[in-house]
């Protein structure tokens, strides 16, 4: 009897199954990943190489964004409704202290050194500065209408103004606004390139993400996306920048040199994609799905979708924490 179809057979079946369903651990990351709850009220710790949830850490009321500090000793976690911010240790995931801020509370940023923190008040528009190590707000600096993030770019903050379609740049040092850029309907998510020379900002109302230079502080590139960009991120590699939308639960590749989309990776059209953050090497990318309740894994070589996990109800913001 010829065995060879069957031999065949059994190849083809076990690579399938080895496409559909990897065990855990099999080619996950290592590290682990915090992702907030906008309904939950709860932070879900995901452990990367069992790809699942190990822990959910109580915190505020619509917690909507977590950032890491620099030294991912901590993870702080905006509480829209609370007007606070908790801060969970990353050794032991247990909240230690929680700040009050403004009223709502949307994003967090740390200087480079960590010893200051910044934290957009959306209701007040201001930008609260957080002492870390006093675990209190030191100082105050007004900005436009609903600002988003608050991102320090060497002495100055780029504050995306959701409610006027600016964006503000202050003066750390002095919190006095240098100048005011027009960019596109609803800025959102905003991120910068390493060397600090260009600033790209997710403009959620007008389709499309802007790019700021920081040198003449001007507009120099408008790329369209799909509806509803959300957040961007610039890859480790800084070739490349991935924007999720939430318009069709879309995370799209925009090429740094040309300024245009070269790659749409589709998740769902109700997955409501929001934030995202890379692994350590930015072969992974994790993108977290308010709609969908999970985290999707992409994997940056091939742009496809590897893996999905389950989190606690309508997750928003996300980071990783390494190894």
């Amino acid at each position: 009897m010829n065995f060879g179809w069957l031999a065949a057979a059994l190849i083809l079946g076990l690579a399938s199954i080895s496409r559909a369903a990897p065990p855990p651990g099999a080619g996950a990351d290592q590290g682990k990943l915090y992702v907030t709850s906008w309904f939950g009220g709860v932070v879900s710790v995901v452990d990367l190489e069992r790809r699942k949830v190990k822990k959910t850490v109580p915190v505020g009321v619509q917690d909507h964004n977590v950032f890491l500090n620099p030294a991912q000793t901590q993870a702080w976690v905006t509480n829209n409704n609370d007007g606070t911010v908790s801060v969970i240790d990353t050794a032991t995931d247990k909240v230690i202290r929680t700040i009050t801020v403004g009223h709502g509370p949307r994003h967090t940023f740390f200087s480079p050194d960590g010893r200051e923190a910044f934290v957009t008040n959306e209701f007040d528009n201001t930008v609260s500065v957080v002492d870390p190590a006093a675990g209190r707000v030191v100082a105050t600096i007004n900005v436009g209408a609903m600002p988003h993030f608050a991102m320090p770019v060497g002495q100055r903050l780029f504050v995306t103004n959701y409610g006027e379609g600016s964006v503000s740049v202050v003066r750390r040092a002095t919190g006095v606004i240098e100048r005011t850029i027009k960019v596109g309907i609803g800025p959102l998510g905003a991120a910068m390139t390493k060397d600090g020379t260009r600033v790209y900002v997710a403009c959620h109302g007008a389709n499309r993400v802007d790019v700021i230079d920081v040198d003449s502080l001007r507009v120099v590139a408008r790329v369209p996306t799909e509806p509803g960009p959300v957040q961007v991120s610039v890859a480790p590699d800084q070739k490349f920048a991935y924007v999720t939308g939430d318009g069709r639960g879309t995370v799209q590749k925009i090429d740094l040199g040309t300024n245009k989309v070269v790659k749409t990776i589709r998740i769902a059209i109700d997955a409501g994609s929001h934030g995202l953050t890379f692994n350590g090497d930015g072969k992974l990318l994790f993108v977290a799905n308010t709609g969908a309740d999970t985290v999707s894994i992409i994997n940056t070589t091939r742009d496809r979708v590897v893996g999905t996990i389950k989190v606690a109800t309508a997750p928003e913001g996300i980071a990783f924490k390494r190894p």
